[in-house]
């Protein structure tokens, strides 16, 4: 559901922008989210979730500009959440209380 918010839903209502100026923005602002609200681990916090969730933006973002569609985007997000999630839980990487 993320990525029909975050490129789809965004995107197309910012296309009278420039494609930058959206690309940046929804970028920014889905880095931002991600730090607020994401998955509290130690792998999954600070300027690391930050910047790498800017840039998964802004690849995410380009593709959808490039392609109108939202199918390679959602694969994409899925593996990544997946094998961040997984790593975490499987290192037990999670802060204690947050569960």
């Amino acid at each position: 559901m993320e990525e029909y918010y975050w490129r789809g839903l965004l995107l197309e209502h910012s296309k009278k922008w420039s494609n930058w100026a959206a690309i940046l923005f929804t970028s920014l602002v889905f880095a931002l989210n991600h730090a607020v609200f994401g998955v509290n681990s130690e792998l999954n916090k600070g300027m690391t979730i930050i910047v790498s969730t800017f840039i998964m933006g802004i690849v995410w973002a380009l593709v959808f500009k490039k392609t109108s569609s939202l199918r390679w985007i959602v694969l994409a997000h899925f593996l990544v959440d997946f094998f961040n999630l997984s790593a975490a839980s499987f290192l037990d990487l999670y802060e204690k209380g947050n569960w």
